[in-house]
């Protein structure tokens, strides 16, 4: 367990080593991006039986090439010319978040960055609103893992609780290690942020934070898969009503012009590099075998579609747009 954590650590100190600043004083990641000119789409809505689902954006952020790991420049330069993007040193990607919309009220897969990604992400609430919802119509928030830009939108500048009539869901082993102090104290100082956020979210929602462990049944048409790699307890999502289902597979997949035609590759940020990329070959066999929808935060908005097995690896499928 030692040498997980020691590995751990080096990986947060080595991403960040790598030339990504933080935006502000508290938690950005990644490559700070100019705020758009133009307004952002919102919203995709998508049935999974009869529940309504929603892809919604938070924002986006510019992912720096140094930061995809075990893939060559060859590969990289591949993945982006097979997928039109411009040749360069940053991939532009996403930040959604899902909605379920159930009897017993919407749930929330993830949260958005709130304030960790800079002008150009963090909007989940004026997302919202747009759509007619209040942060206190979320009944339900199931996090696929602790990193900031899932959990950042769950506090106000302040450090309160945005969303105040919700129940928060997560991985008892995420829990356990984003918010263990003995583990903060030993990584690099740029990483202890990282950790700040996790115990403040903790704090902020206290006894509304309810642990789960294993595939647990959420209710509600929601269950969860065990995903780990990229956190120590990162989860997938299955959203199931009768015989359809959609996976969202939070973090597992998050670039597309790379991770399907070379599932090895990773990014800076995974905990355990080699079991992340053995959890994305599983969820892309399961996925592809079974024709089950997938959707991930990262995947190009509103970022819903099918895995699709190649004789060499696997390709991303956009779902066909779909009027309700």
């Amino acid at each position: 367990m030692t040498q997980n954590l020691s590995r751990r650590t080096a990986l947060f100190g080595g991403a960040l080593a790598l030339g990504v600043p933080f935006l502000n004083t508290r938690f950005a990641i990644a490559q700070q991006a100019e705020a758009p000119a133009v307004v952002l789409p919102t919203f995709y809505d998508r049935m999974v039986g009869d529940l309504r689902v929603t892809a919604v954006l938070d924002g986006f952020f510019d992912l720096g090439r140094p930061l995809i790991t075990n893939a060559t420049a060859e590969q990289i330069d591949a993945g982006m010319a097979n997928a039109y993007l411009a040749a360069g040193d940053q991939i532009r990607l996403p930040i959604s978040v899902h909605l379920v919309h159930g009897a017993d009220g919407i749930t929330m897969i993830d949260a958005g960055s709130g304030n960790a990604f800079g002008p150009t992400a963090g909007r989940i609430a004026a997302a919202l609103a747009t759509m007619g919802i209040s942060t206190d119509q979320i009944t339900r928030i199931v996090l696929t893992h602790m990193h900031p830009d899932h959990i950042g939108g769950l506090l106000s500048a302040e450090g309160t609780a945005v969303f105040g009539a919700a129940s928060l869901h997560v991985h008892e082993t995420d829990l356990k290690f984003w918010t263990d102090e003995a583990i903060a104290a030993s990584v690099p100082d740029d990483s202890k942020p990282f950790f700040a956020l996790a115990r403040g979210v903790s704090s902020a929602y206290g006894e509304r934070l309810v642990p789960f462990v294993g595939a647990a049944d959420l209710g509600g048409g929601l269950s969860t898969v065990e995903a780990f790699g990229h956190t120590p307890g990162h989860s997938a999502v299955r959203v199931s009503d009768g015989t359809d289902q959609l996976l969202v597979l939070g973090d597992a997949a998050a670039v597309a012009a790379v991770q399907f035609a070379h599932p090895d590759a990773g990014i800076a940020f995974d905990a355990d590099g080699a079991q992340a990329a053995a959890t994305r070959k599983a969820i892309f066999d399961m996925a592809a075998a079974d024709r089950i929808a997938v959707a991930a935060t990262h995947l190009p908005f509103p970022g819903v579609g099918h895995v699709e097995k190649t004789d060499s690896a696997y390709a991303w499928v956009p779902e066909h747009w779909q009027v309700m």
